[in-house]
């Protein structure tokens, strides 16, 4: 018999705090009413019932909590539009809270209807006929905030809250692809949700997420956005990543649009076919792109390194030659043209007897060195003019300084370091 009681106690007691529970959402319910909501007062008395066991599997939990959440969103919003401060942040919180717990409320809200043996009642098509009270009113709230869910992504995004601008935009570009809006579905351009995608991967990439950054941005060249940047910033995240094939695969991409423009692209899939010694089709792919643009001295330079990997520096001296007869002012094809002489005259020194005497040094040096450095040194200056901040272009000319002696130019350079 006490043993009874004591379940009989423990059973009122648990069924006290259900109704306790419930009576919450009760009341928040009803302080979100009215002319005069309390909408910040009703989200903190909510938060209980949202853990809650009693309270927590129920739709109607999670639909007055979203209710609240984008009730405050927008007494936040007509303040602001009456010029009166607000806290945009708290604004941008509001509406994402509430649309997730919106999307938490409609799976609860979705019962499958079953007849009197306890089987489950289907549609004509076969479909699980489902009963709701609360969705067509969250349908109905989303849908008219959907233009919002952009405006509280900017805001994230100055304020650096670059995970939620993402989350923010993601709800933006999916919701026109989702079915779940039914007749409410708004109708968004492809270009425009190109463009969404695209910020949402500069989101992403400020907030270090690379591998999210490449997915919006690869979405966004789906969707159309197919500017030179949305290739551009994704071959920097896969970089970053250190993916070469991801870098591969969307330097093909931007080839085929901005190959003419741009060399990078070319070079990354020259590249990659040096390296699984593909010479022949690196040449055929190069030697198309020179007939289809043949005043771009990128091309030749490109050319021209591909001949050096393959030990022809006789031919590679020509096509880097041939890139500064088109641009002089292309530091690379500079610099390449410079450092060519440079490495002869180094491989004549090391190739020297070591046993030479200081005068036969000497003898060699003007007559077969210097000349080289001489050759090397207007290319490596012209590069350095061009490209100054470039490490390797400094280096090199600081050597050059220093083997033929000119102390004063040395100095200078070396203000730099």
């Amino acid at each position: 018999m006490k043993k009874f009681a004591l379940f009989l106690i423990c059973s009122l007691f648990a069924s006290g705090m259900a109704v306790a529970q419930k009576s919450v959402v009760d009341a928040a319910e009803k302080e979100i009413k009215g002319f005069t909501p309390n909408f910040v007062n009703a989200r903190n008395n909510l938060k209980p019932a949202l853990t809650n066991p009693e309270t927590k599997d129920e739709a109607r939990t999670w639909f007055i909590a979203g209710k609240t959440e984008f009730g405050y969103y927008d007494q936040l919003l007509g303040k602001k539009q009456l010029k009166q401060p607000v806290n945009d942040i708290e604004m941008g919180n509001a509406l994402l809270d509430g649309y997730n717990y919106f999307m938490t409320a409609l799976p609860l809200d979705s019962v499958k209807e079953k007849d009197k043996n306890g089987n489950v009642k289907l549609e004509k098509d076969g479909r699980p006929k489902v009963k709701t009270k609360y969705s067509k009113d969250i349908i109905g709230l989303i849908a008219g905030h959907f233009n919002d869910f952009t405006n509280v992504a900017s805001s994230f995004y100055d304020a650096k809250e670059y995970n939620k601008a993402y989350d923010a935009w993601e709800i933006f570009t999916t919701l026109p692809k989702n079915n779940m809006l039914g007749k409410l579905t708004p109708e968004v351009a492809d270009t425009i949700i190109g463009q969404i995608q695209f910020f949402q991967g500069i989101a992403a990439w400020q907030g270090g997420d690379l591998k999210k950054a490449v997915n919006a941005f690869a979405k966004a060249r789906k969707s159309g956005y197919v500017k030179k940047e949305a290739f551009d910033y994704a071959l920097s995240c896969y970089a970053g990543l250190g993916d070469n094939d991801g870098i591969i695969a969307v330097a093909k991409e931007a080839f085929p649009i901005f190959g003419s423009e741009d060399p990078q692209y070319i070079s990354i899939m020259i590249n990659d076919m040096i390296n699984n010694q593909k010479f022949d089709e690196a040449t055929a792919l190069l030697d198309k792109a020179i007939e289809a643009n043949p005043n771009n001295a990128e091309f030749y330079d490109v050319k021209g390194t591909l001949y050096e990997n393959k030990g022809d520096m006789d031919s590679a001296i020509k096509f880097f030659k041939q890139a500064i007869e088109i641009n002089p002012e292309y530091s690379k094809a500079q610099f390449n043209v410079g450092r060519y002489y440079y490495n002869l005259a180094v491989k004549k020194n090391e190739a020297l007897d070591k046993n030479l005497s200081a005068q036969a040094f000497q003898n060699v040096f003007e007559n077969e060195l210097k000349p080289l450095y001489l050759q090397a040194l207007p290319h490596i200056e012209k590069a350095y003019k061009l490209d100054s901040e470039n490490s390797e272009i400094k280096h090199a000319l600081r050597n050059l300084y220093y083997l033929l002696g000119d102390e004063q130019k040395l100095n200078e350079i070396e203000k730099g370091y």
